[in-house]
C-alpha cells in the first residue's frame, strides 16, 4: 500500500506484524475499535522474524510461580480464543520435562523447581524414572536422567493462530500495512513518521517490533536492556514407525564446555512434501559471541558448530531420526531475567519487547493487555514481573 492511501492519524497504531502486533490486533477488534493502522517493515510473520513457523508450546510447567500463574490465564484466554477462531489451536499431547537435576535455574527453569511449583498450585503430572522415558517414549535418557511429564501441556498451531488474527483484524477494517517503514516516532509517542515522510498521528501507539523495538526507541529514550539471541531449530524426518510414539520434550543437562545443555523438540506435527514425518527440534541457548545489543548485528546463517551440537544431539539421543531438512535462525529478544518487557511507557505509548522465544504461549495474554494499555485501562492481571522499570531492563 502506498503511504498516499494511509490516513494522517488513527485511533491505535500498531508497529510490528508478529505475534504481539496481530495479537494486540485481534484483541482491539473484539473490543470493537476498528481505526487501526498496523505497520510492518517486511511481510506479517515472516521468516526472519521470531513469529515464523508452525508449533510453539503451551504449558503451565513453570518454576516461577508468577510466570505458571500466568500461563494458567494465557491458557484460559486460549481457549476463549479457539471459540472466537471457530476451530481448534492447540494440541493438547503433553510436555516431557527430563535430564539432569540440578539447584540451578536455566532459561527454561528446572525440574527440581517445576515439580515444587506444580505441587503447591496443584498442576498434574507424572514423576518419570530414566527406564519409564526410554520405555515410553523413543528417547535415549541417561541412567540418572529423572522426568516430569504434564499431560495437559501441548503445542500451539502457530501459523493457524496469524491466519485466525489477521482474519479477524481485517475484517474490523484494520489496516495492516506490509512494507512499510517507520522511521521514527513523535517525541511524545503520539506519532510516527515514515521512511517516506508520511506521518500517522496516533492516539495510541503500541510498539510491538521484536528485536527492532529498541532502535525505534532508542531515540526517546525508552530503550528496554535487552540481547539479541540467534536461536537454532530445524525440522527432522523421523521413522514412520516410530512417528505416533515421539513427545513434546525439553532436556536439561548441565553446561559443558561449548554445548549449553538445552534441547527441545516437538512430536510429528507435520510432513515434509514427500509425505515423510518429521519432528521440530531445536536448541535453547546462544553462545556469548553470538550474543548482541544491535538487532542489524545478529548472525542470520546457522552457524556450523550449532547445527553439529544439535544434530549431534538429535541422531545420538531420540531415536528414529533420520535426515535435517530445514535449518532456521529466529531472533530472540532477551532481557537478563528472561522476562518479557510489556509496559505503558507514556501517555500515549505501550511496549510489548524481550520476547525471549517464550512469548507465543502466552499470545493471548500479551494481545490482551496490550489492547487494555492501548483502550486506557490497566492490564486484567498483574504484569508487574514485565515492567519495564525493573533492574534487569532498565537502560
Amino acid at each position: 500500500m502506498s503511504s498516499a492511501a494511509l490516513p494522517s492519524q488513527a485511533e491505535v497504531v500498531i508497529i510490528g506484524g508478529g505475534m504481539a502486533g496481530l495479537s494486540c490486533a485481534a484483541s482491539l477488534a473484539r473490543r470493537g475499535i476498528t481505526d487501526v493502522v498496523l505497520l510492518e517493515a517486511k511481510t506479517l510473520a515472516h521468516a526472519k522474524a521470531s513469529s515464523y513457523g508452525e508449533t510453539r508450546m503451551f504449558r503451565e510447567m513453570y518454576s516461577d510461580p508468577v510466570l505458571c500463574r500466568l500461563a494458567q490465564e494465557a491458557n484460559r484466554l486460549w481457549r476463549e480464543e479457539e471459540i472466537y477462531a471457530g476451530e481448534q489451536l492447540r494440541e493438547t499431547h503433553g510436555l516431557l520435562f527430563y535430564g539432569e537435576s540440578w539447584d540451578e535455574e536455566t532459561i527454561e527453569g528446572s525440574i527440581p523447581g517445576a515439580r515444587r511449583v506444580m505441587d503447591e498450585q496443584g498442576i498434574p503430572y507424572e514423576a518419570l524414572n530414566a527406564d519409564q522415558i526410554s520405555t515410553r517414549f523413543p528417547l535415549k535418557p541417561k541412567s540418572d536422567f529423572t522426568g516430569l511429564f504434564e499431560p495437559t501441556a501441548g503445542a500451539v498451531r502457530s501459523d493457524k493462530v496469524i491466519a485466525h488474527w489477521i482474519s479477524m483484524a481485517r475484517h474490523a477494517g484494520h489496516q495492516l500495512v506490509e512494507h512499510c517503514r517507520v522511521a521514527n516516532l513523535d517525541a511524545d509517542g503520539g506519532g510516527v513518521t515514515l521512511e517516506d515522510g508520511h506521518h500517522i498521528a496516533a492516539g495510541q501507539l503500541v510498539v510491538a517490533c521484536g528485536i527492532w523495538s529498541q532502535l525505534m526507541l532508542a531515540p526517546l529514550g525508552l530503550a528496554p536492556k535487552l540481547e539479541v539471541w540467534p536461536m537454532l531449530w530445524a525440522h527432522y524426518t523421523v521413522d514412520p514407525a516410530l512417528a505416533d510414539r515421539y513427545p513434546q520434550w525439553f532436556c536439561f543437562q548441565k553446561e559443558r564446555g561449548d554445548d549449553g545443555g538445552l534441547y527441545y523438540g516437538f512430536p510429528v506435527l507435520s510432513h515434509t512434501s514427500g509425505g515423510r514425518p518429521r519432528i521440530k527440534a531445536g536448541i535453547d541457548w546462544a553462545p556469548r559471541g553470538l550474543r548482541v545489543a544491535e538487532p542489524n548485528a545478529m548472525t542470520t546463517e546457522p552457524p556450523a558448530r550449532l547445527v553439529e551440537l544439535l544434530d549431534t544431539f538429535l541422531f545420538n539421543e531420540v531415536e528414529g531420526v533420520q535426515e535435517r531438512v530445514e535449518t532456521v535462525i529466529s531472533p530472540y529478544s532477551m532481557a537478563s531475567d528472561v522476562n518479557f518487557v510489556l509496559d505503558r511507557l507514556g501517555p500515549k505509548l505501550s511496549l510489548f519487547a524481550g520476547g525471549s522465544g517464550q512469548a507465543f504461549k502466552f499470545a493471548p495474554l500479551i494481545g490482551d493487555s496490550l489492547a487494555r494499555l492501548a483502550s486506557g485501562e490497566t492490564p486484567a492481571v498483574d504484569l508487574s514481573c514485565w515492567s519495564h522499570q525493573r533492574e534487569a531492563v532498565s537502560a
